[in-house]
């Protein structure tokens, strides 16, 4: 059993000792997603002590982290697929590492790291323009929104995940005859979050691909930690109060 927290949780334990205390021996996996949107963040221009304690934080459970990005991780569930931390994490480790022992960003490239910031964050928006312009086409063909809810259409959004896998592994890996129920956190939420974007004024925000796609590291019996009352919402509703860790 493991525990995944989404990021804003790691600002609540390097700020609240009293929380920390209390989850200090819990399992909790510090992950990929977890550790870039720490490591890409305004915050760590902004409010730098805010972030380096957030960090400090997620190195007391280095021994458990993943370092997989989300949809490596279901590619080594299925097939073992290598990924190479070293190699392709190893300068973001450093990074934060450096910044949890007292390292700062040069005074001299802070405008730079910020319009690096700043055209990694364009590139999610477009992406997130795009999903949110189907989903608007897809929403003008609905004539019956329940019914249009009600409809099982979860190895469809599999087929997404899928697609995911295989554009992230190029394609060596495919999820085809995975067991989507080894999955079914990241796969019921995402359905229902995808059917609310269909079927509501709800728009992909700007960090939502981060905050669906780290579910992706749920499995039965691990707890996913957020205090986000849009997410726990969207988890509730698509069925999956059980894996929610409460504190």
């Amino acid at each position: 059993m493991k525990v995944i927290a989404d990021t804003n949780i790691w600002y609540y334990l390097g700020q609240e000792e009293t929380l920390f205390d209390s989850v200090k021996d819990e399992p909790i996996a510090p992950t990929f997603i977890n550790i870039i949107e720490l490591a890409r963040s305004y915050n760590l221009i902004d409010q730098e002590d805010l972030t380096r304690k957030a960090i400090q934080k997620l190195f007391h459970y280095r021994l458990n982290a993943i370092f997989e990005p989300p949809f490596i991780y279901l590619a080594k569930l299925l097939c073992n697929y290598l990924y190479n931390v070293r190699t392709e994490f190893g300068s973001i480790l450093e990074f934060t590492s450096l910044i949890a022992k007292g390292g700062s960003i040069d005074s001299s490239k802070i405008e730079q790291y910020r319009t690096f910031l700043d055209s990694k964050n364009a590139i999610l928006q477009a992406n997130n323009s795009l999903l949110n312009i189907e989903a608007e086409a897809i929403k003008g063909r609905i004539k019956d929104k329940k019914r249009h809810k009600s409809i099982n259409t979860l190895q469809l959004t599999g087929t997404f995940i899928n697609f995911c896998v295989e554009k992230s592994t190029d394609p060596k890996c495919s999820l085809q005859d995975f067991d989507l129920d080894r999955i079914e956190l990241f796969v019921k939420t995402l359905d229902y979050f995808f059917k609310t974007l269909e079927t509501s004024g709800m728009k992909l925000q700007l960090h939502d691909w981060y905050d669906f796609s780290i579910l992706a590291y749920v499995q039965p019996g691990d707890k996913y930690w957020t205090k986000e009352k849009r997410w726990l919402k969207l988890i509730e509703d698509a069925g999956c109060h059980d894996y929610l860790y409460i504190r």
